[in-house]
């Protein structure tokens, strides 16, 4: 498992996945709208200008999304807010008119309830809904009073939906609360980094192709006399020494890399797809740089380092028993090293 995203990821990744819900739905209206237009100027040729409209409309939706230029919030309140206005609208116009109320009004109802529940809040969706609905029963009985059990039929579902959305919220808030129980679970509360127990399932899942676990590296980090400096800063400032040794780690590896906290002061790096060279280089790089980092009453911290390769052992255990036989290597050689 990688390390937990940073949220400036997830809001990138969120805000991507809503500009493909945007394009996905001006491509598809474009699409509709198109058809429609095709078969009405192949046939009875009603309703031709409000087609041409909206596939105009649906282009230069889709071509506002693709510029990026216009902020998503613009984007979703422009569409949620003026999708009822756009249908009310379609609704005065056909009774000034003096036409009857097309079911494809109601069925539009439908969609409009679809799109506003999916982009605003509930409170927001209902504020918008329940007028457009009272209108279009209203329009109903004054322009065509026979499609009355349509229109019923129509506001049960948007009753519905609107349940069902708040059923929706309800799950999707659960299931987010659970995944940040899980999430924490796997967190060591002092320094962030994932806990043991999330480092053993990241060597499982990173060595369970023969292929990838050729591949696979682990780095031993180990605090030389951290009883001393604990005695030295007292039990906070210590803490304190954890963390920045723990953010020295993530900040000079690459994503790929999980940094975990293993035991106490000691820190467990692994690499899923390292070369020999390239191992080595890391275990040097935090040597030094651990011995750079000056902290309050601190010149510099100085760090012992095991590494050990996934192929020179037959399983995990042998795997962490190696490094730890090399960093005791290390230590007995003086620390402030690898080995």
């Amino acid at each position: 498992m990688p390390r937990p995203a940073t949220p400036p990821q997830q809001i990138h990744r969120l805000r991507e996945q809503q500009y493909a819900a945007h394009l996905s739905l001006a491509l598809l209206s474009a699409a509709v709208h198109a058809g429609l237009l095709w078969l009405s100027l192949v046939g009875e040729r009603q309703n031709v200008a409000s087609l041409a409209g909206a596939v105009l409309l649906s282009v230069f939706m889709v071509a506002t999304v693709l510029s990026r230029r216009v902020p998503l919030r613009v984007l979703t309140g422009g569409v949620a807010y003026l999708l009822p206005l756009w249908l009310t609208a379609q609704v005065i116009v056909v009774g000034m008119q003096g036409r009857d109320i097309q079911p494809a009004f109601f069925l539009s109802l439908g969609v409009v309830a679809l799109l506003t529940l999916a982009w605003l809040p509930l409170n927001q969706a209902a504020a918008l809904l329940l007028p457009v609905t009272g209108f279009m029963l209203a329009a109903t009985l004054l322009f065509n009073p026979q499609d009355l059990p349509l229109m019923i039929y129509a506001g049960f579902l948007v009753a519905l939906m609107v349940l069902m959305a708040l059923h929706g919220q309800l799950v999707s808030t659960e299931r987010a609360r659970n995944l940040s129980v899980q999430h924490a679970a796997q967190l060591d509360p002092l320094t962030g980094l994932l806990n043991r127990q999330a480092a053993w399932d990241t060597l499982e899942t990173a060595t369970r192709s023969p292929l990838h676990a050729a591949r696979v590296a682990v780095v031993l980090v180990d605090i030389d006399h951290f009883g001393r400096i604990n005695d030295l800063l007292r039990h906070r400032a210590a803490d304190q020494v954890l963390r920045e040794v723990a953010t020295l780690l993530v900040n000079m590896t690459e994503q790929q890399v999980s940094v975990t906290r293993w035991n106490g002061d000691q820190f467990l790096l692994i690499l899923p797809d390292v070369s020999v060279a390239a191992a080595h280089d890391v275990a040097d790089r935090i040597v030094r740089a651990a011995r750079n980092l000056n902290l309050p009453d601190l010149n510099g911290v100085p760090v012992s380092v095991g590494l050990a390769f996934a192929a020179e052992t037959e399983d995990l255990d042998a795997l962490i028993d190696l490094a730890v036989q090399r960093l005791h290597r290390a230590q007995e050689s003086g620390g402030n090293r690898w080995a």
